[in-house]
């Protein structure tokens, strides 16, 4: 079964609907972003999930140290790296890495080779903004790789067409944020909606 992520939760209230909705994880964005958290935020939510949710911080282009200090402080399960950070940069983290590559072309998955991560986030490509713009790109790109990677499939993802996007691609898991959001707000109701039409293929 697809694993959910319901990232850029900015409060207590949405990371608590999102694990009753079912999502195996949240996102916390500590890169600069309207849904940027800070730390005091990021433990209060941590610390009201329950168990087996897995906490997941996205960072772009921090230093390593920056990336340690929050990840022991917010007890992050997992790190999401959505900048410019090498193979290297990866390797030097002591947590599961996800690495984000943004989707222009065929071109854009060839450096995958280089990195020894958890798996890939496949987003759609902005050429100004890392993440979360809700732009989709050409799923059969990543239907392409036909496992030979762990594909977290992201940009553009609603109720609406996660579906086939998972039919498509069978990823690993799904990354949504704000094709959960009205009026650029998380919503309970689309949540639910998400991960019921995701967790039901």
């Amino acid at each position: 079964m697809v694993r959910i992520k319901i990232c850029g939760i900015l409060d207590v209230e949405n990371a608590l609907a999102a694990a009753d909705a079912g999502a195996d994880a949240i996102g916390l964005v500590f890169a600069p972003s309207r849904r940027r958290v800070t730390g005091e935020q990021a433990q209060a939510i941590v610390n009201a999930l329950p168990p087996f949710v897995t906490k997941v911080g996205l960072f772009v282009d921090a230093d390593l140290r920056t990336i340690h200090e929050v990840a022991d402080v917010c007890a992050l399960d997992v790190i999401q790296l959505h900048g410019n950070e090498s193979p290297e940069f990866c390797a030097g983290l002591h947590r599961p890495v996800i690495k984000a590559i943004r989707v222009k072309d065929a071109s854009s998955l060839t450096a995958m080779d280089a990195y020894r991560v958890a798996a890939f986030l496949l987003d759609g490509f902005h050429p100004e903004i890392a993440g979360g713009t809700g732009l989709t790109f050409d799923w059969n790109l990543a239907a392409e790789l036909d496992g030979s990677y762990r594909v977290i499939l992201s940009g553009g993802l609603t109720p609406d067409n996660v579906g086939d996007a998972i039919r498509t691609v069978h990823p690993y898991g799904v990354d949504v944020s704000s094709g959960v959001e009205t009026d650029g707000r998380k919503d309970p109701v689309k949540i639910r909606e998400f991960i019921n039409r995701a967790k039901g293929l």
